[in-house]
């Protein structure tokens, strides 16, 4: 569960903060669920785009493998000169009755929804993160400090020992034992307090700490790093106070995150979530190679050739992946949440409608590939002829 009581800090605002909230508040549980489920919401939204963009895709396809043979032999006669190959290519789309600005615009507001949700959700989460954190060392800290004043019979009492104690002081040996009696029984009620307010999802701990080898309580530096990349002034105020050498705040948390970690270990999770998100980007571009790609390899050939891609397009397609690692790897469990799902249904909702546009253009596949298998016989007999 991760139902956590939060006094010391205001709760974020903003569309995600907001849409979070409310998801949550029928969704119930940990918060993995919630995001999980606001992103299958988002993407079943945003699926009409998805259909949009596949439909001018394909039919943009379909212009470039029609028009491939012309195009390899503009490029095989202008050579080098791009200008004058990328002039005649948009004559022959343009005789083909395709606009490829009107393609160029549905793809460019395709990617900016896609960046915008991206970017916005890593910053949304960032602050929820930090929040989060704070407000579960909020809870732990009052299960600690209620311990120890029971123990001591007041805080008053309580804070003038702790304090002999942070200054490094000796105890007699009655106070001793009694200090390490009474940090036993506060152990206890911190440990049952992390039940409690710890956000567990699945394999991860606490999903507001990155999934991998993380105490899934942030060490006082990591809070203060979180607090700081949320550039929330409440937030960075708060963690500066704990984070005071001098101040009983400092020993308290460090005390309570060595209390928490006695009992979780020093692994929040495995990189699970990395390792996915990394397979699904590869497995997404297969999937959209795979859906525009001939058939009739001989055909395939001519349309390669009409579009290079090398390199670069080589490149692109490690550079995702490798990004989608960086932010996973480096930002909390549950942005990488977000990321999986979203590859996910990504996946799913590119094979369905993909499915869907395939069928609407079925009849002039069939023509267009009837097309390039008749060029590509013709090449062939030419490089028969040749080879005789």
């Amino acid at each position: 569960m991760s139902i956590v009581s939060l006094l010391a800090v205001s709760q974020p605002s903003g569309v995600w903060a907001n849409l979070i909230e409310w998801v949550h508040s029928w969704v119930g549980g940990g918060y993995g669920w919630t995001i999980l489920v606001l992103i299958l919401l988002v993407k079943l939204v945003l699926s009409p785009l998805d259909y949009l963009i596949k439909h001018s895709s394909k039919k943009t396809n379909l212009v470039q493998q029609k028009t491939a043979p012309q195009v390899a032999k503009l490029r095989k006669k202008f050579g080098d000169n791009q200008q004058m190959i990328q002039e005649q290519t948009q004559a022959l789309y343009k005789r083909e009755g395709h606009n490829m600005f009107g393609s160029c615009i549905v793809m460019l507001v395709n990617m900016a929804v896609t960046m915008v949700i991206f970017f916005t959700m890593f910053s949304g989460l960032r602050t929820l993160s930090a929040y989060q954190a704070i407000g579960q060392y909020d809870n732990l800290r009052t299960a600690y400090t209620t311990s120890m004043y029971t123990t001591y019979g007041s805080k008053d009492n309580y804070e003038t020992i702790a304090a002999r104690v942070a200054q490094g002081e000796t105890l007699d040996e009655a106070e001793q034992a009694k200090w390490d009696a009474a940090l036993q029984e506060a152990q206890a009620a911190v440990q049952a307090e992390w039940e409690s307010v710890a956000d567990s999802w699945l394999w991860v701990e606490n999903i507001w700490v990155n999934d991998g080898k993380k105490s899934p309580m942030p060490t006082l530096d990591a809070l203060k790093e979180m607090a700081s990349t949320s550039k929330n002034e409440e937030y960075i105020s708060y963690v500066n106070t704990i984070a005071d050498v001098t101040s009983l705040s400092y020993v308290e948390y460090n005390t309570i995150a060595a209390m928490v970690s006695n009992k979780t270990g020093v692994w929040n999770g495995y990189y699970i979530l990395a390792i996915l998100a990394i397979a699904l980007s590869f497995l997404s571009q297969f999937v959209n190679d795979k859906a525009n790609k001939q058939k009739n390899k001989n055909a395939q050939q001519i349309v390669d050739a009409a579009n290079p891609q090398g390199k670069s397009s080589w490149i692109m397609k490690i550079m995702l992946p490798a990004m989608m690692a960086l932010f996973v790897f480096t930002t909390n469990a549950a942005f990488g949440i977000y990321v999986v799902t979203n590859s996910v249904m990504s996946t799913l909702i590119s094979l369905a409608t993909t499915a869907i546009v395939n069928k609407v253009f079925a009849k002039k596949q069939a023509e267009v590939d009837a097309y390039l298998e008749k060029e590509a016989n013709k090449i062939q007999k030419r490089a028969n002829k040749g080879a005789q």
